[in-house]
């Protein structure tokens, strides 16, 4: 049995990995919790895994926190995703390949093993990644936009009297009637509108079969409005994480 974790800025997500595949525990919220505090009370009763397969993109203060409590815990030291050149099947189009994120790493490697051809895949987070995945599996490259509650928060920071936290401000049907619904919805087209128009552009390089994938916390906020439905997976990265555990050892026991 082997631990997947895919830490995000907001939340954690797991799930084990076994010969019957993935068992996908409910997110754990972060806030300014510790992890230590969040691992004692998610996996103080779970049998020592095989190996525990990490992504990571809250910094390297985390990560010796994850690798300090798992050693501690299991005796074994974790192994987190860094992006590389060629892994999985999967060419990094990044000059400098670790600088790429492993969450979008990890992305593009499930995409590459579960969603067959092209793909452009849309992680809907504290940031808005997308990145381009041809058939071969050749990433093509990416970008990266502030997510809904980011770019609010860049408007409300320099507008005095506009609260996110009022009720209104989700309260969005095509245009907003106060202030703070109109700075949310602009925030959310901003986004579908971005997604739109590079899915419109990328399917004219990539082809006619070019899948669509969105994934991220923000998913459903934005998947509605999109012009082609998507196909949503909440789980791409733990797939992906999945898929490298395979690849480089299998996480059976």
């Amino acid at each position: 049995m082997g631990l997947l974790l895919d830490i995000g800025n907001a939340r954690i997500k797991w799930a084990l990995c076994d010969a019957e595949g993935l068992r996908v525990g409910e997110p754990l919220v972060r806030r300014n919790t510790t992890f230590k505090d969040i691992a004692n009370a998610a996996w103080e009763q779970l049998e020592a895994p095989a190996r525990v397969i990490v992504s990571n993109v809250a910094g390297g203060a985390y990560e010796k926190s994850v690798r300090a409590w798992i050693k501690r815990r299991w005796k074994i030291t974790p192994e987190f995703l860094r992006p590389q050149g060629f892994a999985c099947g999967v060419r990094n189009a990044y000059k400098k390949p670790e600088r790429l994120g492993a969450d979008r790493w990890a992305n593009l490697i499930a995409a590459h093993a579960d969603y067959p051809g092209p793909a452009i895949i849309i992680d809907c987070g504290t940031a808005i990644t997308i990145d381009a995945l041809a058939a071969d599996g050749v990433h093509l490259g990416g970008l990266i936009v502030p997510g809904l509650d980011l770019m609010a928060s860049a408007l409300v920071g320099n507008a005095a009297g506009v609260r996110l936290d009022d009720p209104e401000s989700r309260d969005i049907s095509l245009l907003g009637t106060s202030t703070e619904s109109a700075v949310s919805g602009g925030a959310l087209y901003a986004a579908v509108a971005l997604a739109d128009r590079i899915y419109q552009d990328l399917q004219t390089e990539l082809g006619a079969s070019t899948r669509l994938l969105i994934t991220g916390g923000d998913a459903g906020r934005i998947l509605p409005l999109l012009s082609r439905r998507p196909e949503y997976d909440a789980n791409l990265v733990l797939r992906g994480l999945a898929v490298f555990a395979q690849e480089t050892e299998s996480c059976v026991t």
